[in-house]
């Protein structure tokens, strides 16, 4: 059966990591890594947290972009070594043939991101492992096929490699890079992403098959699926209040001239603490809020307003000081967005402005 997702769904800390150190493997300064990731250290080190689907591709999309290789999630794939997946690794290898394997990997996949849907089909000649995420990102999903092909060439060599391997996405390099770094034909532009195998890898053996742990590594992994499924449920709607009514305090709070944390927190009987924690679990964060809000102001203010009232208005020491924010988190003056009504982009694809004196900021 399928295993279904959302496009708006979660992923695991875990997963999260993987990107980092496939990231890092691939050449790329850790410092630089975590400031693109963005993600405090207690929530990243906290095992079975969830972080939203989003944020998880805007930090992809972050490392990506500053990666000089366009095939970087399928040379880091080869880099992560078995156990990298945690759990799922540990199902896939305990399995005793490579049906049961995949078997392990649609069921509990979830475990890591939900975003997407996995699943198998077999006829009389191919066995094959398809995967559909609309909207999602392609650099995630070669980094996802290209982490099962290394798997199954260590679990069952390379007689068993993939006969095809096709992407729903157009290429990022030519189809000889693809088909050098996977060992195997590529082809572009599928209805979703798929690995064609022969049969028989069905009924190929698992070295290390272990059907005693497996037992206990399946009875850990549909506990956390069941949690993850109260859980996600709980967080869904509890999201749904928070933010809005976030926004809505924080519009107040600027109002009355300190959009701070803390004083925001006093609206909600919260610590700021406690918000940070709250926001940074649906993938936002108090800066990039007020940044928003302040860039939306500055938009309606500047259709008519002398700059001196919007840089007052907004909390800017001086007209100048204003000027140079906007343009460096938008890639545009003041008098560019108010002449000629242009949409702010810049500044690393942000759309928005910092808080008054601040520096620029990577932040979720």
């Amino acid at each position: 059966m399928p295993a279904q997702g959302s496009a708006s769904g979660s992923a695991s800390t875990e997963f999260l990591r993987v990107l980092m150190t496939a990231a890092a493997k691939d050449g790329l300064e850790v410092d630089d890594v975590r400031r693109v990731v963005a993600v405090s250290g207690d929530l990243l080190e906290k095992r079975g947290a969830r972080v939203p689907i989003a944020l998880v591709r805007r930090a992809w999309s972050g490392l990506t972009d500053r990666a000089a290789d366009p095939l970087l999630s399928l040379r880091a794939a080869r880099k992560l070594p078995p156990g990298s997946l945690d759990i799922l690794d540990y199902l896939a290898q305990t399995s005793t043939t490579g049906a049961e394997a995949f078997a392990q990997l649609t069921r509990y996949l979830p475990l890591l991101a939900d975003a997407g849907r996995v699943w198998t089909e077999v006829d009389r000649r191919t066995f094959r492992f398809r995967h559909a995420a609309p909207g999602g990102l392609p650099s995630l999903a070669e980094l996802l096929l290209g982490l099962i092909v290394e798997r199954a060439r260590a679990m069952f060599g390379p007689a068993f490699a993939p006969r095809l391997i096709r992407f729903a996405h157009a290429p990022s390099a030519t189809a000889s890079a693809y088909e050098e770094v996977l060992g195997a034909p590529v082809q572009f532009g599928g209805d979703f992403d798929e690995l064609v195998f022969d049969r028989d890898i069905v009924r190929a053996p698992v070295s290390s098959h272990d059907p005693a742990l497996r037992g206990i590594l399946v009875a850990q992994a549909e506990e956390a699926l069941s949690r993850l499924h109260i859980d996600l449920r709980a967080a869904s709607s509890l999201d749904r209040e928070f933010v809005p009514a976030f926004r809505h305090a924080l519009a107040l709070a600027l109002d009355a001239g300190d959009p701070s944390l803390v004083r925001i927190g006093e609206s909600f009987g919260m610590s700021a603490r406690t918000l940070q924690r709250r926001l940074a679990a649906v993938g936002v964060s108090h800066r990039e809020l007020l940044q928003e809000l302040r860039l939306e102001r500055a938009r309606q203010a500047l259709g008519g307003a002398q700059l001196k009232e919007v840089s007052h208005e907004l909390g800017y020491s001086s007209p100048s000081a204003f000027h140079r924010a906007f343009k460096r988190w938008t890639g545009l003056t003041p008098g560019a967005v108010a002449e000629g009504g242009a949409s702010p982009t810049g500044g690393g694809g942000r759309s928005a402005l910092p808080g008054a004196g601040a520096a620029p900021s990577a932040g979720a």
